[in-house]
């Protein structure tokens, strides 16, 4: 069995964590917290986050890095915002060739760049060895109590990709494998703003019909950027494209759903944004996704909407009434 160091003391972080454990490895998390570090151990709990869940002992919390270099893979599951900081972490503590494992969805907000593509140019040459990342559908709370769930292991190296489908991969959690990493990236990033969306509709009052127009056209318009970036055309159809996308657009355990539905029932986007407290990948992806398709020529009316109310402040009832009045045409993904 292998060790595996995460880093992302998070739901997520814990529950790939959990996965793994569970298939017999040895998992060491890393918070910089010591009451959490100290629930985790004592109690196998992390209350903040998984509520009422009890994690697998093969998990042990530590606030130093004196393991990782036992290690043979890296579990990265942190917002966006911190991968810096976390590259950073392992360019000073790493003594040795790593397989990583990235669980981050999103842009990195000081590059605008994928995840994957922020890491292979900003990890010491010396420490890289191999990377994959486990994307796709999934709430972590329903993981850890093994609902069946799906995911994919995205990697340029197909051989290593099947490796991180192995380590997963067990009777409730099955993992496929996919070398589309721009399609996969930007597919799991795009989802999170078309989630805002479904929420800010929900908001507004509009039900299912508004709902299944909005994810079909969102589905479209996250087709058509990637395929223009690099991307396949039919990753925007599998469990890191329309997978991922219905499950955030439908679900109120999503924090980009419930942070548009707050936006939608106050009208008031500019208040919802300085009252917020948590991180929404969404809200950032909105931003780069518009300023790359003005850049690239692609049409995402959708995106291009959530920008104006978003960051133009623009009256929200009139912005969605004016999606639907837009010129007339064949439904297409080109």
């Amino acid at each position: 069995m292998s060790k595996i160091f995460t880093l992302g003391s998070g739901a997520w972080g814990l529950a790939l964590s959990n996965v793994l454990a569970e298939n017999g490895n040895d998992v060491f998390v890393y918070t910089r917290h010591e009451d959490s570090k100290e629930e985790i151990n004592l109690n196998h709990t992390s209350k903040r986050y998984l509520f009422d869940v009890i994690l697998n002992e093969n998990i042990k919390a530590v606030n130093d890095f004196t393991n990782l270099n036992k290690c043979d893979y890296v579990l990265i599951a942190v917002p966006s915002k911190n991968i810096k900081d976390v590259i950073e972490l392992l360019n000073e503590n790493l003594d040795k060739k790593i397989n990583l494992i990235n669980a981050t969805k999103g842009l990195e907000p000081s590059t605008n760049k994928r995840i994957q593509e922020y890491i292979k140019l900003n990890l010491n040459k010396d420490y890289f060895n191999n990377l994959a990342s486990i994307l796709g559908p999934g709430f972590a709370i329903e993981v850890c109590k093994h609902n069946l769930t799906c995911l994919n292991s995205v990697s340029s190296s197909l051989n290593y990709a099947r490796e991180i489908q192995n380590l997963f991969s067990n009777n409730y959690f099955r993992v496929y494998v996919s070398n589309d990493v721009i399609g996969a990236e930007y597919g799991s990033s795009i989802k999170n703003a078309i989630a805002i969306a479904s929420g800010l509709i929900k908001g507004l009052g509009f039900n299912e019909n508004t709902k299944s127009a909005l994810i079909t056209r969102g589905l479209a318009e996250m087709t058509r950027f990637g395929v223009k970036l690099g991307a396949k055309k039919d990753t925007f159809f599998g469990l890191t494209g329309v997978g991922d996308l219905v499950l955030t657009c439908n679900s109120e355990e999503s924090r980009n759903y419930r942070f548009g539905y707050l936006i939608g029932k106050s009208k008031d986007a500019q208040k919802v944004i300085k009252e917020n407290t948590i991180t929404i990948e969404g809200l950032y992806t909105i931003k780069v996704i518009h300023e790359l398709a003005k850049t690239y020529n692609i049409d995402t009316p959708i995106i291009n909407a959530l920008y104006e109310i978003l960051y133009e402040n623009k009256n929200i009832s009139k912005t969605v009434q004016n999606l639907m009045l837009r010129p007339l045409k064949i439904e297409t993904f080109e």
